[in-house]
């Protein structure tokens, strides 16, 4: 059986005025796993950590029933508008991580998550997400 998840795609900057202990424990409530730390630098040249997770099928998967478990339902239908035909672009607020909950966002201190799903295996990501959350809530 095919995984119906190819990738789970999650990215935040850190900025010189942030700890990036503290980022990464955001980005922990997000999503765990392996990351990768690269530097760049800004438009005035401020240097900027940029903080990458990438998670390939099952372990895709297993992250996205994660997240959708730890939604309420105002913050699932808020992830629902992030549908686009068969991917799911979310961004969640980097302060309210960084307590431990999952808020969506769109101002630009986020924690961005990227879900890209098989469309041969997954017609419809809304229903398959619909499906997840009703898996998990039992």
């Amino acid at each position: 059986m095919s995984c119906p998840v190819t990738l789970l795609y999650v990215r935040t900057y850190v900025h010189s005025t942030e700890d990036v202990d503290k980022v990464l424990q955001a980005l922990k409530t997000v999503v765990s796993g392996g990351y990768v730390m690269r530097s760049i630098y800004g438009h005035y040249r401020n240097p900027i950590q940029i903080i990458e997770v990438k998670l390939h099928d099952w372990e895709a998967l297993e992250a996205l029933k994660t997240i959708v478990s730890r939604l309420d339902d105002v913050e699932y239908v808020l992830l629902l508008s992030g549908v686009e035909g068969n991917r799911l672009y979310v961004k969640f607020d980097k302060q309210h991580a960084y307590r431990g909950v999952l808020k969506i966002s769109q101002s630009d201190d986020v924690i961005y998550v990227e879900l890209r799903t098989r469309s041969l295996v997954v017609k419809d990501i809304t229903q398959f997400l619909n499906s997840i959350r009703k898996d998990i809530s039992g």
